[in-house]
């Protein structure tokens, strides 16, 4: 049977090379090597083409979300299982629409994350039951929100919920001043105010928030 090629992206070193050495002794997968940030991650997987990046969130310079997003524009092929200390929904549901296939947390054991290895390169998506709970609750808020007032639909202006469409889909700063042909400081300022009126503080809860409110 071939192997499953596997690529690590965490800034934690020991983590990294210990990682590789469990879920490699099985023999069901080849480790293509590991990364200490994301962007030299973005570097490797384009040379080596694994079946699967383990993806760690946060580190130093680009994070683990958007690192996910490049990749999957990038290389379609290769599935990206975030792999994190975080069981946060707002996390969770950002790597879900940076294209991650699977969230597992990292204090699971190395057999689990194996299987979340082998369920993602089969195909399928591999959420853990603390990651799979809190997308459950993040839906049925949805549908509890369908009716909001039409006063809402005032609340934003007319650029700013362009700009939070964008932000919805997961596109960074940069990329929505592309866009909408505006400066990236245009950028920060307008969901610095959308994140005051609608009470945010992170770009995934005011997506959220947004939706709720039906805005977008």
């Amino acid at each position: 049977m071939e192997k499953i090629k596997v690529f690590i992206a965490d800034d934690h070193e020991i983590f990294c090379e210990s990682l590789a050495l469990l879920i490699s002794i099985k023999g069901e997968v080849e480790m293509m090597g590991v990364a200490t940030s994301a962007e030299e991650a973005i570097e490797k997987v384009e040379h080596l083409k694994p079946d699967v990046v383990l993806m760690d969130i946060e580190m130093k310079g680009l994070d683990g979300i958007d690192a996910t997003r490049i990749i999957k524009e990038r290389f379609p092929d290769t599935k990206v299982i975030i792999l994190t200390m975080h069981a946060n929904e707002e996390y969770i549901l950002e790597a879900i629409k940076a294209g991650a296939k699977g969230y597992v947390l990292k204090d699971y054991s190395s057999s689990h994350i194996l299987e979340a290895i082998k369920s993602v390169n089969n195909g399928e998506v591999f959420f853990d039951p603390k990651s799979s709970h809190s997308i459950l609750k993040n839906l049925q808020s949805q549908f509890k929100s369908t009716k909001e007032s039409k006063g809402d639909k005032n609340l934003l202006g007319e650029r700013e919920i362009e700009v939070l469409k964008l932000v919805a889909e997961g596109f960074t700063n940069k990329e929505i001043g592309k866009k909408l042909f505006i400066s990236t400081h245009t950028v920060r300022n307008h969901i610095a105010n959308i994140f005051q009126k609608i009470n945010c503080k992170t770009r995934i809860k005011a997506a959220i928030e947004a939706q709720k409110k039906r805005l977008i």
